[in-house]
């Protein structure tokens, strides 16, 4: 993908229709990210770079809700009647929401985290394009997450892996030194964990305080 190349879900014809140019889009993105990512630096338009974020978002809550009705269904045949309608039918209600609406959460997610990072990047000096193309970059990492479908250890493939595209992608689209991009990822995920341990502390504090108290 040379200099002045768009990304394959930019070009979807060049590619041969939309599917094709999707799947090469995600091979790109989680194989070759530094050539890849150089491509994405070379547009400001966001609506392709969201489109493809959000659809391998949506993809991966749908199968990884398709994937947790597997276990009760194994335990159909033990169940009574009524228990059995009530499995079904929740296990559909969780399908037809998950397909209708969990594409909202994966937008808000590329948002808002598109943001953070932007205002960090700034932060460490390292803005030298818009907050479009932090979008662009965060979208098209989020590829890897349809890794997080495999059971047990999916999600953590799939979150590490998506950070580690986002740093490789923020220095190349940005054209900054690779530090400064760690950095403005690497921060905001410190801080937020940090937030998360201090109040889940405090949570237990409180709960050992009254276990204590007569």
């Amino acid at each position: 993908m040379a200099m002045g190349n768009l990304p394959p879900f930019e070009d979807r014809e060049a590619y041969g229709g939309f599917f094709p140019a999707l799947l090469q889009t995600w091979v790109g993105a989680c194989f070759r990210p530094t050539e890849f990512f150089e491509a994405v630096g070379n547009s400001q338009d966001l609506t392709p770079a969201l489109l493809f974020g959000v659809l391998v978002g949506w993809i991966s809550v749908v199968i990884e809700v398709a994937w947790s009705l597997i276990f009760p269904s194994a335990l159909l045949p033990m169940m009574r009647q009524e228990e059995i309608a009530g499995v079904l039918t929740g296990g559909i209600v969780s399908l037809a929401c998950a397909g209708l609406f969990s594409w909202l959460p994966v937008l808000l997610g590329i948002l808002i985290g598109g943001v953070i990072v932007h205002l960090f990047l700034m932060l460490f000096g390292g803005a030298n394009q818009s907050l479009t193309m932090t979008l662009r970059v965060i979208s098209y990492a989020y590829a890897p997450q349809i890794f997080s479908v495999v059971p047990l250890v999916g999600w953590c493939i799939a979150g590490v892996w998506t950070l580690v595209l986002v740093v490789i992608g923020i220095a190349a689209a940005h054209r900054t030194d690779t530090w400064r991009a760690a950095l403005a990822v690497l921060v905001p995920v410190i801080l937020c964990v940090c937030v998360v341990g201090v109040l889940y502390a405090a949570v237990f504090a409180a709960m050992f305080s009254a276990m204590r108290s007569p």
